[in-house]
């Protein structure tokens, strides 16, 4: 709590530790997991060859991004995250409850890293049982964004059922798609039924949302900065664009959906821009394809309005025009810790000298997230 508001971090990452395959791979898929050789900043693994990384993988960043891990995170850095130091540093934030998506594993839901179904299947369970496992230390304060392969919809389905009952697990990342596919195709309908009945959210988190946005990658090599700028808000604008125009949220009217760190300041320009394409004067390129995409019975925004919901940064430039535009509603807080790029320390501080009103911070800090995760969070 932080000058008498509750807060939910609705967006920090877990650490994946680098015995984490061999303590948590499912025995027959033993010798078939990564080789984890070493790490840049205790955040990025390094590979060396193995059957997902047949010539191994080294952090495309450069080290300096990473070279004031230490000074910056200090006793959770050097426990190599341990929830004992996690827990410590919320509490001097005035964080209440943090909701985690994986690092390392964030690609593990697509068929990127195995192209097998039983292996991928395998990775999954091995990071979701380390990931629920990591979080029972909390007592209720930590849960994690687990994982559902898309390689083999029946297993996929069964893993999210399965993760629904741990109350270490408070969502789903989404199930990824190939650039061919979409959000709307009927091979994925099995996921939205799970997640509809379970009541359990489907989560994008930035630049992993939607392939496409993986095509801005070779700016990487020229100009970093806008390769990473690029992707995450993309990435998100490209998956809930596919979810409406793909008819799931009018199919699945109780489905939550919630887009991570690609900051909010898009949202009403790219709510009106799907509107438009879907009512207004630019209708009459979705009319072109209506017989493959159905009519909507909504208009793009009043779909978001009803079941998504966006992370925002707590120094976000654009946050008081966004808050204003949903009234506060629908917008989740978030810190990104432990990351480099984090707001940390500071974060919650940061957030509470937005020019926004007290009631508006409220339903962000705590009520739209409690909306948003349910009875896994406390409702009080």
């Amino acid at each position: 709590m932080k000058q008498g508001l509750k807060v939910i971090d609705g967006d920090g990452h877990l650490q994946e530790p680098m015995d984490m395959w061999k303590n948590y791979m499912p025995q027959a898929f033993a010798h078939r997991a990564p080789n984890i050789i070493g790490h840049t900043g205790k955040i990025i693994h390094t590979y060396g060859p193995c059957e997902i990384y047949p010539e191994g993988k080294v952090i495309a960043s450069d080290e300096s991004t990473f070279s004031h891990m230490e000074e910056r995170y200090g006793d959770a850095y050097r426990s190599w995250w341990s929830m004992t130091e996690r827990l410590k540093d919320m509490d001097s934030e005035g964080i209440d409850v943090a909701i985690a998506f994986p690092t390392n594993c964030q690609l593990l839901g697509s068929n990127v890293w195995a192209k097998d179904p039983e292996l991928h299947a395998a990775l999954v369970t091995a990071y979701n049982d380390w990931a629920a496992d990591y979080c029972s230390d909390s007592d209720g304060r930590v849960m994690a964004i687990a994982h559902a392969t898309s390689a083999d919809v029946k297993a996929g389905v069964a893993e999210i059922y399965r993760m629904a009952e741990s109350p270490h697990i408070a969502g789903i990342f989404h199930p990824s798609m190939d650039i061919d596919n979409s959000w709307g195709d009927e091979d994925y309908e099995p996921y939205w039924q799970a997640l509809e009945e379970t009541g359990i959210p489907v989560c994008w988190h930035g630049s992993a949302s939607h392939p496409l946005a993986q095509s801005f990658d070779p700016i990487r090599k020229k100009y970093g900065a806008l390769n990473h700028a690029l992707m995450h808000p993309v990435g998100a604008m490209l998956a809930l664009g596919g979810m409406i125009y793909g008819g799931v949220l009018e199919r699945y009217p109780n489905l939550k959906a919630a887009f991570y760190e690609s900051n909010a300041g898009w949202l009403p320009f790219w709510l009106a821009r799907l509107d438009d394409h879907a009512g207004g004067r630019q209708g009459v390129f979705l009319r072109e394809h209506e017989e493959s995409t159905g009519s909507a019975e909504l208009m793009p925004s009043d779909y978001f309005k009803r079941q998504c919901f966006i992370a925002c940064d707590a120094d976000e430039g654009a946050l008081k025009q966004v808050v204003e535009y949903m009234d506060g509603e629908n917008i989740i807080f978030n810190t990104d810790y432990p990351h480099p790029d984090a707001p940390f320390p500071g974060a919650v501080d940061a957030f509470l000298d937005q020019p926004i009103s007290r009631e508006h911070m409220k339903k962000i800090l705590w009520d739209n997230s409690a909306r948003l995760y349910g009875d896994k969070v406390p409702q009080a």
